[in-house]
């Protein structure tokens, strides 16, 4: 079996953007609430918190929209925010923001914010080569097919489901050597043609879990990806996340933002290093 490095990844909501820029934690009343309000949110906030959950949720939650208004905030006055924007547009995989993170780039005076840029750059310039105009690039080896996504944990229902799409979806982008794909029956199409292997992901939604814990509440998740090769079960991926509010308490809104926060956090740890294992699987 595939071993996705099943480990617990223990982190604080946000810490891949705030720590970079030591900005600390983010208070229950900075939660962005849906695409409406975080688009609003990111261009009329005057609190830094609030803007940098609203450019998160717009990476997690792909309104439309998003990207145009994420480029914008590559230009705010705090780092944290530029940073967020810059994860962001990651996330949502739209080569289209590639000229906007290299020209914020070329004038960033922030050394945390040009990490994440380059970052997000490499990963975006990833899934161009491997999919450009329409097109699987010559360097790919073998094609992701993303297949059902369920959330059997009984939390949020199809909240949750699409959070864990959208996770994976933008983690496995980052994967080299391959193409994701989803209902594209041309790059499918072109896979055959090519005799490329087409592996399909199943992913579910194991368990996601709220506990108290020194006087903060945790949400641990733990998702589970199932690799298979036409019929044929090639494999299995697994990865847990825990996120920490601060506080013993939290709102309804702090609550979804942990929830979505540590989704995102096991597919990344079952995601991790996943190369290899797909790789093997493909042969």
């Amino acid at each position: 079996m595939l071993d996705g490095g099943g480990a617990d990844v223990s982190r604080r909501a946000f810490w891949g953007v705030l720590a970079a820029v030591a900005v600390g934690a983010v208070p229950r009343f900075a939660f962005a609430q849906n695409a409406i309000r975080a688009l609003h949110d990111l261009t009329d906030s005057s609190d830094f918190r609030v803007r940098v959950s609203a450019a998160l949720y717009m990476g997690r939650t792909h309104p439309p929209g998003a990207r145009e208004v994420l480029e914008r905030a590559l230009a705010d006055a705090h780092p944290a925010v530029r940073v967020a924007a810059a994860a962001a547009l990651s996330s949502l995989g739209d080569p289209s923001a590639i000229a906007a993170l290299a020209r914020r780039q070329g004038v960033e005076p922030s050394a945390s914010v040009n990490a994440q840029l380059q970052s997000s750059l490499d990963q975006l310039r990833r899934g161009l080569a491997a999919d450009p105009a329409g097109k699987l690039g010559a360097n790919v080896r073998y094609v992701v097919r993303l297949g059902a996504m369920r959330n059997p944990s009984g939390v949020r229902g199809d909240d949750l489901r699409r959070v864990l799409q959208n996770a994976t979806r933008s983690r496995a982008r980052a994967i080299g050597g391959m193409a994701v794909v989803e209902a594209d029956a041309a790059l499918l199409t072109q896979a055959a043609e090519r005799h490329l292997p087409v592996l399909t992901l199943d992913g579910s939604l194991m368990q996601v879990n709220e506990s108290r814990v020194a006087g903060s509440v945790q949400v641990q998740a733990r998702v589970e990806f199932a690799v298979r090769r036409e019929q044929t079960l090639k494999g299995t991926l697994s990865g847990a996340a825990t996120t920490f509010g601060s506080g013993p308490t939290l709102s309804d809104q702090g609550r979804r933002q942990l929830q979505d926060e540590a989704v995102d956090g096991a597919v990344q740890s079952a995601l991790r290093g996943a190369d290899q294992g797909l790789t093997l699987a493909a042969l």
